[in-house]
């Protein structure tokens, strides 16, 4: 499996003037007490979902205060700091921040529409000793879960054997609309229980479907999503709305009629995948996207796997 991790190297601790915009509200550093620290984005492609962009570099003394922040859109960044104790935190893809210490850092937000496919918000931090040349990498890593979609197999029986099977939608229901950079708990969310617009559509949802499955046959739409960490341990199907788990849903429409085939997924990790195949359906759906139909009208395997490596897989089957 590629790899999609992301290393910043911070490179050749040069005494040498920078061209990259930086920021530094403190007084300049005596000249004997500077390093110059290069950045360099390696493993990064100009697009898809390994594209690093927009890169912010920020170093934090030994007591968490802001010292210097170094952006630019190219693989390289140069800056200045002070030599001692440092921790640097990376940021990629992300709007442009200002903080006064990695605590600010940390508590400020992400919102799942700062992502696009191709230029997911990324993250990573490193400790280090600044004294002289070195070579440090930092690496990086995507906010967004990936959620994929297989096949959709029709094996309606009974009455509904004869109906036509019109796919109509894909969508994720009870999707995180924030976290924080430190990540943190959601504060806001999209799709609670029901389709609805939202400014991260494009991340989430595939509307206006109207893919044809003959009995007996499948499609595979190609339908991947990428919604934010959902903590929540426990889950909770219609009623009031209440913090509960992710669904994907499938819309479908059997014979003209409307019904919905919702998949509960696992509390959502960043940088995870998360595969639905063979996505069986054999009865007639759900009249609520948000509640699960009963078990064996719909069945499918659920695969879990770290986006980067491919490792600690697990599997799921309902």
């Amino acid at each position: 499996m590629m790899n999609y991790s992301k290393t910043i190297f911070l490179a050749s601790l040069l005494l040498a003037a920078s061209c990259t915009q930086m920021e530094n509200e403190k007084e300049p550093f005596p000249v004997d007490e500077v390093a110059m620290i290069t950045t360099k984005v390696g493993g990064a492609s100009a697009s898809g979902e390994a594209a690093v962009s927009n890169l912010q570099l920020f170093v934090f003394d030994s007591g968490g205060k802001f010292e210097i922040k170094g952006s630019g859109s190219s693989s390289t960044i140069e800056l200045g700091c002070s030599k001692g104790r440092k921790t640097v935190w990376a940021l990629a893809g992300a709007p442009e921040l200002s903080v006064e210490s990695e605590d600010e850092l940390l508590s400020a937000a992400t919102r799942l529409e700062d992502n696009a496919p191709g230029a997911f918000v990324m993250a990573g931090s490193r400790s280090l000793e600044v004294s002289g040349p070195a070579d440090v990498d930092i690496t990086v890593k995507r906010y967004v879960a990936k959620v994929s979609l297989g096949r959709i197999i029709n094996s309606l029986n009974g009455a509904y054997a004869s109906k036509e099977l019109v796919i109509r939608g894909v969508y994720l229901l009870n999707v995180a609309a924030n976290t924080t950079y430190g990540i943190s708990s959601p504060t806001e969310w999209y799709n609670r229980m029901a389709k609805e617009s939202t400014p991260a559509d494009e991340l989430i949802s595939r509307t206006g479907l109207s893919a044809v499955v003959p009995s007996g046959g499948s499609c595979e739409l190609g339908c991947v999503f990428y919604p934010y960490p959902n903590p929540t341990q426990s889950n909770a199907n219609g009623g009031l709305w209440s913090e509960r788990h992710t669904k994907l849903v499938v819309e479908a429409g059997i014979g003209g009629e409307i019904c919905y085939y919702p998949v509960v997924l696992p509390v959502l990790q960043r940088n995870r995948t998360y595969t639905i195949s063979d996505l069986t359906l054999t009865m007639f759906g759900s009249d609520s996207p948000d509640i699960p139909i009963d078990k064996g009208t719909v069945e499918f395997n659920i695969l879990v796997e770290d986006w980067e490596t491919g490792q600690d897989p697990h599997s799921e089957t309902i």
